[in-house]
């Protein structure tokens, strides 16, 4: 399962929820290039060991791994309401 198609159902469901949400998916190679820009980093399950090395890069970013059940059910509703919840 591709941690783009996630971002893309999280679109989705913020378009539908009329939200103007800009949701992307990048490898964690791209993180020092892109992480700055983010108002949450969510890590995909399969890089869950990264989290605490992102966070310390970002300690002003919310940073999360995204749970497995979640993931693997391309809930990207949920995905979303995640995202909100960490921006808080």
């Amino acid at each position: 399962m591709s941690t783009s198609l996630f971002a893309q159902k999280m679109q989705q469901e913020a378009e539908k929820r009329g939200l103007d949400y800009d949701v992307k998916a990048y490898g964690l190679a791209e993180v020092d290039s892109e992480g700055p820009k983010a108002d949450v980093i969510m890590i995909g399950p399969q890089a869950r060991y990264m989290v605490d090395e992102v966070t310390k890069k970002f300690p002003e970013t919310p940073v999360k791994d995204i749970p497995m059940q979640m993931y693997g059910l391309m809930q990207g509703d949920k995905g979303l309401d995640l995202a909100i919840e960490l921006k808080g």
